[in-house]
């Protein structure tokens, strides 16, 4: 698939809503694929499509109030669905129950990062013979390494989502922003399994994917080689900018605390996304 459709596919635009609180942000599609055929030895395959996920941040999908996580009232992600001549939304809701149902989180709370079960979903809607544009998914071999693209601190990296709810909103396509991989790869960045890019973001790129910058050269055995149709590697899942908070300064009826930002931003290693599904781990936080 070329990197148009795939960067324009794989995104859409998330919104959760409890009283008095409305989260939107970004999520992707992440899939499982069936076997491969062994009999086909390394020849290039076309795998079953078994489960489809949604993926995002657990800040984007529970809601927040003071220190407190509930689940919200509905949750919805979008199709793109042409209606006449033209593209429109085509929002798929879910209340608490199925949200409850359907959403997986990490075994370590701390970890940013959640999936919401959609393979039945997609599916009903595809087969209601809708014309809804092509939607792409990641998978595990789209993870570094597996498919020959190996980052490195300094490489360059993009990030596509919907920042302040900002979008084409003729195409519904989400917005591409680049940056550069700013902290040492493969590290667990002060302990967390994250990694650091040198890009400035906002509010509503949180669940963003982050990719490699796509190219047609890829390496293998110590040999580069063209490839035909641009590759990138699956990269990690954007949650927000690392923030510095300063002492407290008091004053005369006042405390003053103020904190510093670096144009930087959280990316939660792809790899979680696995860990999230084998786990199973269902939501188990009161849903008021």
């Amino acid at each position: 698939m070329k990197v148009d459709d795939a960067f324009h596919g794989i995104s859409t635009m998330v919104i959760s809503v409890a009283p008095g609180v409305q989260n939107q942000g970004t999520g992707f599609f992440y899939q499982q694929l069936g076997p491969k055929d062994p009999s086909k030895g390394q020849a290039p395959q076309w795998l079953a499509i078994e489960k489809v996920w949604l993926v995002t941040n657990r800040h984007v999908l529970l809601t927040r109030i003071g220190t407190k996580e509930i689940v919200p009232d509905s949750f919805s992600f979008h199709l793109r669905k042409v209606v006449g001549n033209k593209v429109t939304w085509e929002p798929i809701m879910l209340n608490r129950d199925e949200l409850l149902k359907r959403a997986r989180f990490h075994v370590n709370e701390d970890v940013d990062v959640c999936t919401v079960y959609l393979m039945d979903l997609l599916t009903q809607k595809i087969e209601s013979g809708g014309n809804y544009l092509q939607w792409y998914g990641m998978s595990t071999d789209d993870l570094p390494g597996k498919n020959k693209i190996s980052p490195e601190v300094g490489d360059d990296a993009v990030v596509i989502g919907y920042p302040r709810g900002f979008y084409d909103q003729f195409n519904l396509y989400p917005i591409v922003k680049s940056g550069i991989i700013a902290s040492m790869w493969g590290a667990n960045f002060n302990g967390y399994p994250y990694f650091l890019i040198d890009a400035k973001l906002f509010p509503g790129s949180s669940g963003s994917i982050v990719v490699s910058k796509p190219t047609h050269t890829i390496f293998a055995d110590g040999k580069s080689f063209f490839a035909k149709e641009k590759q990138f590697t699956f990269l990690g899942i954007f949650s927000g900018e690392p923030i510095k908070q300063h002492e407290p300064l008091e004053l005369d009826d006042m405390t003053i605390i103020r904190k510093s930002g670096f144009n930087l931003g959280i990316v939660w290693y792809g790899h979680l996304v696995d860990e999230i599904i084998a786990a199973d781990k269902p939501c188990n936080l009161p849903m008021t």
